[in-house]
């Protein structure tokens, strides 16, 4: 399957995914489906993954006798992690791993009940989760310690995040990027979704960050701006990320109503963070599904 095509199937399972439950974080996973296609198909060195097809269902905290699930079986054991930040992105990472085939696409359609791990707001026991960050921005620096860790073991690979750009409003993410910048860590690598949007509305009118990019350089990293749905784009600055010796963070500029109409007409109305459907868009919805 090409990268665009996974690309259009992240969304269209996302767009099954909100039909089901009549809402859902549609708008994440259609803003940011091409950086999850190009990640997993011409970016990442994951390994086979290790984590079942239909996962079974939460089975409780790990403990010194009992492991339990780790998201991270999901994607597998080779030299790079994939790291979703935003807790609420879980939607789109579990449609991307349908979409590779590290979920079984059917079981995915069913499976989003209490207990189950396919959930809304997903914790590291969810598959292709690496940390548990309902909490937003708690993920970035749990992943600069992850990196000084490997770097003390002289383990290769890169650790990628996924930021959204709200999380650039809070302080601990710039806490983070000052010490990956301390400690010159030439194996993390950051991938911001700078769709303009959080929780309450558009960023600029709830508090503007101005130019993620002469922030992060302010920090000491290297930085690329990007178009978040060119293909080509994505994979050409994550490419040149990997020779440059220091943290890198790769601002792609997405638009979270991609694939549907009716999200933009949402975006306007400050409704997008997360779609409760309406009789209409349902319509529009499945028509869109079907298609």
């Amino acid at each position: 399957m090409s990268t665009a095509s996974i690309a259009s199937e992240i969304r269209s399972l996302a767009a099954s995914w909100t039909l089901r439950n009549n809402g859902g974080y549609l708008a994440q996973a259609c803003g940011s489906a091409e950086i999850f296609a190009t990640m997993y198909s011409e970016v990442l060195d994951l390994g086979s993954s290790t984590g079942n097809l239909k996962p079974p269902r939460f089975s409780g905290v790990p403990s010194s006798s009992h492991i339990g699930q780790r998201g991270e079986d999901w994607l597998g054991n080779g030299p790079d992690l994939f790291v979703v930040s935003p807790a609420h992105y879980g939607t789109a990472q579990f449609c991307a791993l349908a979409a590779i085939g590290r979920l079984d696409p059917d079981f995915f359609a069913q499976e989003s009940s209490d207990g189950g791990l396919l959930e809304l707001i997903p914790g590291e026991h969810s598959p292709g989760m690496t940390v548990t960050s309902g909490s937003l921005a708690t993920a970035l620096g749990v992943t600069v310690g992850r990196a000084i860790a490997r770097r003390s073991q002289d383990r290769n690979g890169f650790l990628w995040v996924l930021l959204s750009d709200g999380e650039l409003q809070e302080g601990v993410t710039w806490e983070s990027a000052q010490l990956a910048n301390a400690e010159k860590l030439e194996n993390l690598k950051v991938l911001v979704d700078m769709n303009g949007m959080q929780v309450d509305g558009p960023m600029a009118e709830i508090m503007p960050i101005g130019s993620p990019s002469e922030k992060f350089k302010a920090f000491g990293w290297h930085t690329f701006d990007i178009d978040g749905h060119d293909i080509s784009a994505i994979a050409q600055a994550c490419n040149d990320a990997k020779k440059i010796k220091g943290p890198v963070a790769i601002i792609c500029h997405t638009e979270p109503w991609r694939g549907f109409n009716f999200l933009e007409a949402r975006w306007k109305l400050h409704k997008l963070h997360f779609v409760r459907l309406t009789d209409t868009e349902k319509q529009e919805l499945t028509e869109a599904v079907h298609s």
